[in-house]
């Protein structure tokens, strides 16, 4: 009964290993011919063993960076990015292992991705301070680099962004991240960690079809994810009063009251702080209601209240 037992058991992990395999070949060669079809619309810039790709249009100063959320990409700011090409410089980027960039050193805490910001800033050729606008997790890592870095920054637009006391929980789904996404499962069952594609611009559409089945792009999502806590402990002891512009916009749709406090509290990193509560919006105002990224942008550049 026994010799049975382990040849079942032999076979069944034989034939996983099959599996396993044939699904990692699926999802490398798909990988490959969807990166091929559609290049990157920006530049890849290496920051330190590591390219981060930087897709920039416009011209003006101060230029303006876009951060986008947990898991998602430059093509999260898709209606935003035109409106502000209007009337300045400005960049969105992938941070490391998302959409079109290279996967980059773990622990991917907020400020390690704050530093990695900082070089991209720096060897990208940008001119002068910059404006930082991220959306949800991403206003860790501009928070951190606006506190560790005040005269690179100057100004700040914080888009329903996360804050380090609120709940922070890790989905146990995390740790297996790594093995599922290299051996196409997520591709197999069309799980993606960002916004999905049909409520982006249509303009961006296909760059978001070419990398949202990257496995560096769940792996590099996950490894934030776990290390959230670690990344609102750096963002708690890098608080401090910033002699900046800080604009708060929050979406009203399904905001609780912690949820809302937290928001009013970013207000006061800044004694130019102000808030705009987009009433149309939930947790993606970049997608819901733009125009007010765009009006608090042009605020802060023109020096008023960003449009509160």
């Amino acid at each position: 009964m026994w010799r049975w037992t382990r040849r079942i058991l032999v076979g069944l992990f034989g034939l996983f290993m099959l599996v396993a395999a044939a699904g990692a070949t699926y999802q490398w060669v798909a990988t490959r011919q969807e990166l091929a079809s559609t290049p990157p619309p920006g530049q890849l810039v290496d920051v330190g063993g590591h390219r981060l790709h930087l897709w920039c249009t416009g011209a003006g100063s101060p230029p303006v960076i876009l951060e986008a959320g947990l898991g998602g990409s430059s093509a999260d700011w898709g209606f935003v990015q035109p409106e502000i090409a209007r009337f300045t410089r400005v960049c969105s980027y992938d941070r490391a292992g998302m959409g079109y960039s290279d996967p980059g050193p773990s622990p991917r805490t907020a400020r390690r991705i704050a530093e990695e910001l900082a070089t991209l800033i720096d060897r990208s050729g940008l001119d002068g301070p910059v404006v930082l606008v991220a959306a949800s997790s991403g206003g860790f890592d501009v928070r951190i680099l606006a506190s560790d870095h005040t005269d690179r920054v100057t100004g700040l637009v914080l888009v329903d962004a996360s804050h380090e006391d609120q709940t922070h929980d890790i989905p146990r789904l995390a740790r297996w991240v790594p093995l599922l996404s290299s051996i196409g499962i997520f591709r197999l069952l069309d799980i993606s960690f960002g916004p999905r594609p049909a409520l982006l611009s249509p303009s961006v559409q296909k760059f978001v079809g070419a990398t949202r089945f990257r496995a560096t792009g769940y792996q590099a999502a996950a490894d934030e994810i776990i290390h959230i806590r670690e990344s609102a402990s750096e963002v708690r002891t890098s608080r401090r009063t910033l002699p900046i512009p800080v604009v708060v916009v929050t979406g009203a749709r399904g905001a609780d009251a912690t949820w809302q406090e937290l928001q009013r509290d970013q207000v006061k990193l800044s004694e130019r702080g102000c808030q705009i509560v987009a009433e149309r919006s939930g947790h993606l105002v970049q997608i819901d209601q733009p125009q007010i990224i765009v009006n608090a942008v042009r605020g802060v550049i023109d020096g008023t209240r960003g449009g509160c």
